[in-house]
């Protein structure tokens, strides 16, 4: 994971520094794990999500701008959500439980980042990059996503179809009809980002380090 993934959405790259603590390790048990921005910014550090006593994953929010993913790559889910998901509809269902206070995003109110759309969550997939890195390997459901503002449960869904989805370049998938269909014939990981602003992978957290984000289910039909 580099910067660049950080900081891109919708045709616009951005680099800029930063410096954070790093992740908390969660308790672990799940086949899901949370990807946190380590200090320097470039990376990604993937620590196993909790398993809740009724859902699939959990995870606190921290009170840095840094938890990007909750993602599975666990083989119990080829087929299902992960290898061909071309013509699927994704379907998922989460919770968020005690936050009080406010959601943020990196670089928020910043030069580096100046849309001024909210914390938020989207669906996100990949395939192999054992070829190599390719801009259409990455795919973040757009327009589709849910604002991170107060506790509740909410949904979130999708048709794995080039028009509800752009890559890593910002293009949206009806231009990159091919790569899309590449991605989404053998996709490698699946779940969720956490973005704001201009870009839809470059972190969030609370104010105050509160809330818990609990994954009820994560379905394709």
């Amino acid at each position: 994971m580099t910067a660049s993934r950080r900081f891109w959405l919708a045709g616009i790259t951005v680099l800029a520094a930063a410096v954070w603590s790093a992740g908390p390790v969660a308790a672990g048990g799940s086949d899901w794990r949370v990807g946190y921005y380590t200090p320097s910014g470039q990376t990604l550090s993937m620590a196993s999500a909790d398993q809740p006593s009724a859902g699939l994953a959990q995870f606190n929010f921290t009170n840095q701008d840094n938890t990007a993913l909750l993602v599975t790559t666990h083989g119990a889910s080829k087929g299902t959500l992960l290898g061909d998901m071309r013509g699927k509809t994704i379907h998922v269902e989460f919770d968020i439980t005690g936050a009080t206070g406010a959601f943020t995003y990196f670089g928020e109110g910043t030069a580096d980042n100046p849309c001024l759309y909210p914390a938020n969550t989207r669906l996100f997939f990949e395939t192999d990059n054992g070829g190599g890195f390719a801009f259409t390997h990455f795919w973040w459901s757009n327009p589709e996503n849910q604002i991170l503002i107060t506790n509740g449960h909410f949904t979130l869904d999708a048709v794995v179809e080039p028009t509800e989805w752009s890559d890593w370049n910002g293009q949206p998938g009806a231009t990159q009809a091919a790569g899309f269909n590449d991605a989404a014939s053998n996709v490698t990981m699946i779940g969720l980002s956490f973005g704001g602003g201009c870009f839809f992978e470059n972190g969030v957290g609370t104010t105050d380090g509160s809330g818990t984000f609990t994954l009820d289910s994560y379905s394709a039909a």
